[in-house]
């Protein structure tokens, strides 16, 4: 008998950011890409045939939606997940063998690797009608899934918990004061005096990749292409035989290297004592090569997590399967595109599948960059429209958040998720919260569907590079909280921000500035109420921010 099978895998999103490192991120990332790629071929070997994804040889989400003839459903399924349980454990062997000298509790981690799988599936009966097929086993696998197994964690008392995942205990080892062995302080390990690993997130690490940009890379690229060449490469040559884990973009910040002088492996430690001096003299000569000068490398970066809108409705405006392959087709081949977009931008992406991503970014790419994620997406899924407008589904929604290189890698994936949120909330969006250090976070969102090249964040950067002032969008946003609660009409509101406007155009730049009050003007009649005034002065206090990076290397599709 023909059935429509729906499964999904996890965890997701708390496993791919349970990360300390960047390149713990991209191994759970690649790790469930792969352990789905496994399953789908794993049906298809089994005489099932794929809906979603079109093919198990191309990087897919978490859920394979197929087609299976069989008379026992759920044994197809048992097997299903047993052959995920093993495959995660052939990983777990491989990784161990990499590391034969650490002192592990090898039967803890197998416990914890085979009860680390979610795995939830349901199947109906496929007799004709596919889209009430699917929109059946949709709604089983909702339940299935909201009826979570609680299975209780492996662990052994006394024993330190992770500090990536705490609700599983370290397999280390541990030696007399709760200390890392020395074998787990060195390649390809490099753990720190307290990270005492479970098995889940050991394995991420050893299976992480060493062209895995850093935080301080992708800070450093807002400046590095732009910068002398020459310069960049030889401090490229430095960072490429040093004996440790860091690249140029640790060199760009002296901080980062007494860091490792004076915590790092002997090695290392003696590697970079002896090119400090060649290492300052390069970074000087880099920043010096900038119009303007920097007098330190930018410490920001960004992370960029975008997420297609109503998908689902999408999906079931295709009434039949041919037509669900098709999208699904075009849903990888989409994601690929959008690698290569945050290729062209200097960016790293962490995952792409289906219509989700998440990326690293330079500050200066951001506006760049989401124009053209956001225009390839839109027109990928222009054909499955079933009326050819944004609310029918298959729009982008773009999350971006600023954060500084040394916060905690975690917290800036959640602002980057809630970014996402905020984009969500209107739908083919972008949202681009700025987090900096000690200071409030902003978030300014703007759509798409207005402003499709986001011209109006490209003008107010132009108007603070040409000399408007620094304190102007703070005394736009003073004004609209002391008019908060009170009855003051659009025009009165209007002619104060105008007066603010005209006092803060700077004494040097005045006459460049007075270009842009058309655009102010234009701006601000569409301001009627304080909330309005608000949104828009944090959205300059963002661009604000952007203008002080230098220009990025614009990409055009």
């Amino acid at each position: 008998m023909r059935y429509l099978l729906t499964l999904s895998i996890g965890p997701v999103q708390d496993f791919i950011a349970a990360a300390r490192r960047t390149v713990d991120l991209q191994a759970g990332s690649k790790l469930l890409q792969q352990l789905a790629m496994h399953l789908a071929q794993d049906i298809q070997d089994k005489g099932g045939t794929l809906i979603f994804p079109a093919s198990a040889q191309v990087p897919g989400p978490n859920k394979v939606v197929a087609t299976i003839d069989t008379d026992d459903p759920a044994t197809f399924a048992q097997q299903l997940r047993e052959g995920a349980v093993q495959w995660l454990w052939q990983q777990w062997q491989t990784a161990r063998d990499r590391i034969p000298s650490v002192p592990l509790d090898d039967h803890l981690a197998e416990e914890q690797i085979k009860h680390f799988l979610e795995f939830y599936a349901a199947w109906v009966p496929l007799n004709g009608d596919y889209a009430q097929a699917r929109h059946q086993a949709e709604r089983l696998l909702a339940g299935r899934k909201a009826l979570r197994d609680f299975r209780q964690v492996p662990c052994r008392p006394g024993r330190p918990k992770s500090p990536l995942d705490p609700s599983r205990d370290t397999v280390l080892k541990l030696e007399q004061e709760l200390r890392i062995p020395d074998e787990a302080q060195k390649e390809p390990l490099f753990l720190k005096r307290t990270e005492y690993l479970d098995a889940v997130s050991m394995l991420k690490r050893l299976l992480g990749e060493k062209k895995v940009p850093s935080t301080s890379l992708m800070a450093a690229r807002a400046i590095l292409p732009i910068a002398d060449q020459q310069a960049v490469q030889e401090l490229q040559r430095i960072a490429d035989n040093a004996p440790g884990a860091v690249d140029i973009g640790d060199l760009m910040f002296p901080t980062r290297v007494q860091e490792q002088i004076e915590e790092g492996e002997p090695p290392l430690r003696n590697y970079l004592q002896r090119h400090q001096t060649e290492i300052d003299h390069l970074r000087r000569r880099i920043l010096d090569s900038l119009s303007p000068r920097l007098s330190e490398c930018p410490p920001y970066y960004a992370i960029l997590a975008a997420d297609g809108d109503r998908m689902g409705q999408l999906i079931s405006a295709q009434r039949d399967m041919q037509s669900h392959q098709k999208l699904s087709s075009a849903l990888a081949d989409v994601a690929e595109e959008m690698k290569k977009v945050v290729q062209q931008h200097h960016g790293y992406t962490v995952y792409a599948g289906g219509d989700d991503l998440l990326a690293f970014l330079a500050v200066n790419q951001i506006l760049s960059c989401a124009c053209q994620l956001a225009a390839a997406f839109n027109q990928a899924m222009e054909q499955f429209r079933k009326d050819k407008n944004d609310d029918s589904g298959g729009t982008l929604s773009i999350g971006v958040a600023i954060v500084h290189r040394m916060e905690m890698l975690q917290q800036a994936l959640e602002w980057a998720r809630a970014a996402e949120a905020e984009a969500k909330k209107s739908r083919n969006a972008i949202a681009i919260a700025l987090h900096t250090r000690g200071g409030v976070p902003l978030t300014a969102v703007s759509s798409f569907k207005d402003d499709p090249y986001l011209d109006g964040w490209r003008q107010w950067l132009k108007a603070f590079r040409a000399g408007l002032t620094r304190g102007f969008p703070y005394e736009l946003q003073h004004l609209a909280r002391e008019v908060e609660n009170a009855s003051l009409s659009a025009d009165s509101l209007q002619a104060e921000a105008f007066r603010i406007f005209d006092r803060k155009t700077g004494r040097e730049g005045s006459a460049a500035v007075k270009q842009f009050r058309p655009a102010f003007k234009q701006r601000m009649d569409r301001i009627g109420k304080a909330e309005d005034l608000r949104a828009f002065a944090e959205q300059l206090i963002v661009a604000r921010f952007l203008s002080e990076y230098p220009n990025g290397v614009e990409v055009r599709s």
